[in-house]
């Protein structure tokens, strides 16, 4: 039995997830320039639905002023997620750093 992958003709799954948190990791930061991060999507079972990197503009990032609160609801805005409750800077949703 062969261990590697077996290819075969192109197979389409759909799935549905269903999206109830996300957190968000900053990847880069050029100063005064633009940030990017890493946008981690959970399911209601908390299994990883996707991983996407989001990259802000030099205006985004100016009105970042370095206030994670900023970050989140513009990762929410930028997907389309509703936020439940908005962001504290006391909360757990802080911004992690690699």
């Amino acid at each position: 039995m062969s261990a590697g992958q077996n290819p075969i003709v192109p197979y389409e799954e759909v799935t549905r997830n269903l999206i109830v948190s996300f957190n968000v990791t900053c990847r880069n930061v050029n100063l005064f320039e633009n940030a990017s991060f890493t946008v981690d999507s959970f399911s209601d079972k908390e299994i990883l639905v996707s991983r996407q990197i989001l990259t802000m503009t030099n205006a985004q990032y100016l009105d970042w002023n370095n206030n994670d609160d900023y970050v989140i609801i513009w990762v929410a805005d930028t997907l389309g997620y509703t936020l439940l409750t908005p962001p504290t800077s006391a909360s757990n949703n802080m911004i992690s750093e690699p």
